[in-house]
């Protein structure tokens, strides 16, 4: 029974899986967190195009 037990212990077989899920979890995060800054600046944009204004980053003279 110890025997069985010490070889379930050592047994590293799933070690594997489990680290790239923890990778597909963290890229999914990082994916989702760019996601939501850029979703942000194209929505202020469009607001501004919308609004006939400017954001004040922009650098280009006004005629």
């Amino acid at each position: 029974m110890i025997g069985l037990m010490k070889k379930f212990y050592d047994d590293e077989s799933g070690v594997t899986s489990v680290e790239y899920a923890l990778l597909a979890a963290a890229a999914a995060g990082a994916v989702l967190a760019a996601g939501e800054t850029f979703y942000a600046k194209v929505s202020t944009a469009l607001q501004d195009i919308d609004l006939g204004t400017t954001s004040s980053t922009g650098g280009g003279s006004s005629l």
